[in-house]
């Protein structure tokens, strides 16, 4: 598929040297370029939950280019990954968040001794035990979000009036929602300005100071149900379907945001999860191990007899499959008439510039991606699962024994296989998880509840459906999923998503993009459902590979093996407790050492990391 440019960067043919030459160079200069960095970063904590606050810690462990005066503590908020915690801790009132979150984070950024910040900071950071659900204000609206459900029917039949959100999406659009002089208003989802970008790292697009400029916030007109906001005045198209021109609104204008955050069972902490997620994030970004190709398949399991992957995008024109930024154009771009596309198979298209054969399990490889292997699965009633894979590398001698996925898309339990909640857990061959990941493994679903709570003990409400969570369990880095019912054209766009996650078009042995960037491209709306789950820096490097990290019982010193350098180490950390207001306890713990998982360190660990001694991980 040929896919159009506004200018193209490997070079802007012109025949004027001018004005337009110039910006053919700088255009050049840019592209592919302005990659995240660790002072890009705000952290935001509850100072009331242990795990929020060790979350910040390990990251910053991760990242030692973050400093102290990144991370922001938040007081008056509910710890919702405790000991007594449970789903009804993951919600908050609009009035909650605007008071303990959204405030304090604009006199963060806009504090004047610090000025460098409200351009500096590119992503912002929340952390397992901040409630991440936003109730609607209005009574009548209360069951779009309730503990572990979201009601379909009340948001489907108000989506004009609901201002439901998660708190990442909301800070998302931290200076224009339902703030200062030109607000868009709460109600209703707003069209993500970023989404179709390619090759366009967040950090080129100008950052202005909020409220510099005007904004002129109008309905785009959908094909049927109600609009969502966007910035701009109405655009026609042909046939009549509008979109918007004239926008200022950029994504220079808004925060990409993340969340450290995994599955537990009520009672325990996330911190375990989390530690999984960044070390394979780690992994998968280093060149000495990152990600094998020959090892590796971008998963798309789609579901024939279903339409829900039809998708609107609102920031494209009709015309347009992706855009590039340009410094010489407006952003974003006008878009009078909006693209609808089937997603999936344009999806496999876009990675493989092949067509996708009906009825049949698709195989091709993506150029940009150091021909990786990308799979589409259109037969009828049928679950893509780990025997693919391997049936698939049994006959291709080039590839590598492990096969695990990189990326994975599904309808899910919404998928015509008849399958059950748990699918990521016990559908794969003999019972056992979907399939195997490789480290930076990647999660999307169409399941409308697959984000409403992250403890693995509670259904979703009122259809029990997989969860993103259930993908971090069996070896997943990263996910985006729906908090509450968002409706089907909020789905996320795989075609973004993978393609930014993975390409390496400049050739330099890394995916051009941070994961952050990949899926806030992929996105459609603000102010909306949507989360995003692991670390926002990773950039997948390509490498020699292997399984996605799991932690190896009783290797404290993350080695991969267990030897008696671990049981030294061990008893140098007994005393420490993670759910503690004593800060040496506190600042002693380490969940690696926590070999038990029960959020103190005694000997009982000693004792059971004895019990392995020898054992060397697989990975």
């Amino acid at each position: 598929m040929e896919f159009w440019r506004e200018k193209n960067c490997r070079g802007y043919r012109g025949y004027r040297v001018s004005v337009a030459f110039l910006c053919g160079l700088f255009l050049f200069s840019v592209c592919g370029y302005g990659q995240l960095e660790p002072e890009d970063v705000l952290i935001l904590v509850n100072e009331n939950s242990p795990t929020s606050k060790y979350v910040a810690k390990l990251y910053r462990q991760y990242h030692s280019g973050i400093s102290e005066s990144q991370v922001l503590y938040l007081s008056g908020l509910t710890d919702c990954s405790g000991p007594a915690s449970t789903a009804a801790d993951e919600i908050i009132t609009r009035n909650q968040y605007n008071q303990f979150i959204a405030e304090p984070v604009r006199d963060y950024l806009s504090d004047s001794n610090h000025p460098e910040r409200i351009t500096q900071i590119k992503v912002i950071i929340t952390t397992a035990g901040m409630p991440y659900r936003i109730e609607d204000t209005d009574p009548a609206y209360a069951n779009a979000i309730y503990p572990g459900g979201s009601n379909p029917s009340v948001i489907s039949n108000n989506l004009r009036f609901i201002d439901a959100a998660t708190v990442e999406s909301e800070l998302t659009c931290l200076w224009y929602s339902d703030y200062g002089s030109e607000p868009f208003g709460l109600e209703n989802r707003m069209v993500n300005v970023y989404q179709g970008y390619r090759q366009s790292g967040i950090s080129v697009f100008e950052r202005m100071q909020p409220g510099s400029k005007t904004m002129q916030w109008t309905d785009a007109l959908n094909i049927s149900g109600d609009p969502p906001k966007i910035e701009g005045e109405n655009g026609w198209g042909f046939p009549p379907v509008y979109g918007a021109i004239n926008r200022s609104f950029n994504a220079g204008d808004m925060y990409l945001t993340a969340r450290l955050d995994g599955p537990k069972d009520q009672g325990e902490s996330a911190v375990f999860a989390v530690r999984a997620m960044l070390e394979r994030a780690k992994r998968a970004s280093d060149p000495d191990i990152g990600v094998n190709p020959a090892q590796s398949c971008v998963v798309i399991d789609d579901a024939p007899s279903k339409d829900f992957d039809h998708n609107r995008i609102y920031n494209l024109d009709a015309s347009v499959n992706y855009i590039v930024y340009d410094p010489c154009t407006n952003q974003p771009p006008d878009a009078k008439s909006i693209l609808i596309k089937d997603d999936y198979t344009e999806t496999f298209t876009a990675l493989t510039n092949d067509q996708v054969d009906e009825g049949q399990l698709n195989i091709e490889s993506m150029d940009y991606g150091k021909y990786l292997a990308v799979m589409i699965d259109r037969r009828q009633n049928t679950r893509t699962t780990q025997q693919d894979l391997d049936d698939y590398a049994a006959a291709d001698p080039n590839r590598d024994e492990y096969q695990g996925i990189i990326s994975l898309a599904t309808f899910g339990y919404n998928g015509d296989e008849g399958s059950s909640d748990d699918y990521l857990l016990t559908d794969g061959p003999g019972g056992e998880q979907l399939f195997n990941c490789v480290n930076g493994a990647v999660f999307t679903s169409i399941e409308s509840l697959n984000a409403v709570t992250m403890f693995s003990d509670i259904s979703t409400s009122p259809v029990a459906q997989g969860k993103i969570v259930d993908f971090i369990e069996i070896g997943g880095t990263g996910a985006i999923g729906h908090a509450f019912e968002p409706v089907s054209d909020a789905i996320i766009d795989n075609l973004f998503l993978y393609y930014n996650l993975l390409a390496d078009e400049d050739g330099d042995g890394t995916a051009d993009m941070a994961f952050v960037e990949a899926a806030f491209t992929a996105i459609p709306y603000l102010s909306w459902a949507e989360v995003v789950i692991g670390d926002p820096l990773m950039q997948i490097a390509y490498g020699p590979g292997q399984k996605a990290w799991t932690p190896l019982f009783g290797d404290v010193n993350n080695d991969g093996r267990v030897n008696y350098a671990d049981i030294w180490l061990l008893k140098g950390r007994v005393g420490g407790v993670l759910n503690t207001t004593n800060p040496w306890k506190f600042e002693l713990y380490d969940d690696l050492y926590d070999v038990n998982k029960d959020g103190r360190i005694n000997y009982a660990d000693v004792w059971l990391a004895k019990g392995n001694l020898g054992a060397v991980a697989d990975w």
